[in-house]
């Protein structure tokens, strides 16, 4: 039994979905004006390997994930280096679906960027419109032609007061709401928590399409529940997305999906993925601390990444640091080490990973069933290691046994995708010297140890102890 914490209810619950075998999973994806950044592979990590994980357990999973294709960001940009907005978009739109290839994320069924879907949008807008949830209001910037007539382009507004459950997701009071950080603070509006349904035209360099309202383009919120009734229908099962979506655009989702249909709830399960810090700092590139996945990627194995992105549980917040992410490319190098020798055993037929084998396995779906508690599940596996190593050092692990632990291994890496294909390529004295040492440290023969890595530096790699095991990186 498979059980999720849902931020909608603020409960653990047993995950039932709308239908039997089939599950409808929709995740904000990005607004594609820069490069990808390790905030956003932490967060579609762990998504990736909730969607395999359901898939693993048998469940239909369509995965949809939008991409925010226009936006104010992208036309600042644009402008800025006087290209198109939907160049720009373009470029970094590949730019993201490339990154998410390097970091095996291969779970999404489709991708959908929003500008494919202004028919939707404008459909969705003309129905709040008539159902008295919406209002129109002239333009704040009539008379700033810039060669555009916006004397008829308008803008339109979700009428907050007019849907009493805003707030309902995020826990706050409607009454005490106040208008701020990532909520648009417009003249034209009735009410400062009002939120944007369809933007003006107002300048040349805009992308703009024909609506009701005149030239204009589409508010950031409409876009998801464009996309999402078109493919999953008006509910469904999960959404998922970093907490800073939280409010006001999961909020406003729920409003405008809610307010069309009348059926509660919009989504019956909410996911939110915890904050991402680097150093214990907010990551910005005025602090000098932004850091893409590219250049992540330079510095760490993609399965490090993806263990970074699961090592902990996923709402809580997590801090990005180069000492950690060195244990992570030490662990998954283990693994692959681990998995290599499994592959080569040819001890004599016996029974003795049996036990092991089953406990391991037992607390690493019980882990996965529990609201995808991805560090328990790694416990067990690194736990299974530990017992298996010694059996692989003195050759007594047989075929028959080491077929049985391979096997559990593709199992668990279809589902994480943290183990390489490769072990890692180190020479081989190197690696014997690193397997002497570890024996030495065992026995506490510190002096001997130390020596022995005074021989490894002398090879040309320096070697640093982590809770996974040794690090090993060239000079």
């Amino acid at each position: 039994m498979i059980k999720i914490s849902n931020t909608l209810t603020g409960l653990k619950e047993e995950f039932v979905p709308r239908q039997k075998d089939k599950i409808g999973f929709f995740v904000c994806g990005p607004t594609v004006y820069d490069y990808s950044h390790i905030g956003h592979a932490k967060t579609y990590i762990f998504f990736d390997v909730a969607a395999r994980y359901l898939r693993h357990r048998g469940y239909n999973v369509y995965y949809l994930q939008n991409i925010t294709d226009i936006d104010d960001k992208i036309i600042s940009r644009a402008r800025e280096e006087k290209r198109k907005p939907e160049e720009v978009a373009e470029e970094f739109m590949e730019k993201y679906l490339e990154d998410m290839r390097s970091l095996k994320v291969d779970s999404v069924s489709k991708y959908a960027k929003a500008t494919k879907y202004i028919k939707e949008i404008t459909d969705q807008i003309k129905r709040l419109l008539d159902k008295g949830y919406a209002y129109t209001a002239p333009s704040v910037a009539i008379g700033l032609t810039d060669n555009v007539d916006n004397s008829k382009n308008l803008d339109v507004y979700f009428d907050v007061s007019k849907f009493q459950e805003y707030g309902n997701l995020s826990k706050q009071n409607l009454a005490e709401l106040e208008s701020g950080t990532r909520v648009e603070v417009e003249t034209n509006k009735r009410d400062p928590k009002d939120f944007v349904l369809w933007k003006a035209q107002n300048y040349a360099y805009e992308p703009s399409w024909k609506s009701p309202w005149g030239m204009g383009r589409p508010g950031w919120h409409i876009e998801d529940t464009a996309i999402s009734e078109k493919s999953l229908g008006q509910q469904y099962d999960i959404h998922g997305g970093a907490v800073d979506l939280l409010f006001p655009h999961h909020e406003a989702e729920i409003a405008q999906m809610e307010a069309l249909s009348a059926k509660r709830p919009f989504v019956k399960y909410w996911l939110h993925t915890g904050f991402l810090t680097v150093n214990g700092e907010k990551m910005s590139k005025s602090l000098h601390n932004f850091i893409t996945i590219r250049d992540a990627l330079k510095e760490h194995s993609r399965e490090a990444l993806r263990m970074m992105a699961i090592a902990n549980y996923y709402r809580s917040p997590f801090d990005y640091k180069d000492k950690m992410m060195r244990q992570f490319d030490a662990a998954v190098n283990r693994l692959a080490e681990f998995a290599g020798k499994v592959g080569e055993a040819k001890g004599q037929d016996g029974t003795m990973v049996g036990k092991s084998l089953i406990k391991a396995r037992k607390k690493f779906f019980d882990s996965m069933d529990d609201d995808f508690n991805t560090s328990g599940a790694l416990a067990a596996l690194f736990e299974l290691v530990r017992e298996i190593n010694p059996l692989l050092v003195s050759n007594s692990l047989s075929r028959k046994e080491a077929g049985e632990m391979g096997g559990f291994l593709a199992e668990v890496n279809s589902i994480l995708g943290i183990i390489p294909q490769e072990k890692p390529k180190i020479p081989k004295e190197v690696m014997g010297l690193v397997e002497e040492r570890e024996k030495e440290r065992t026995e506490k023969n510190w002096k001997h140890a130390d020596d022995i890595r005074h021989g490894i530096e002398q090879l040309g790699y320096l070697i640093e102890d982590t809770s996974y095991g040794p690090y090993l990186k060239k000079k």
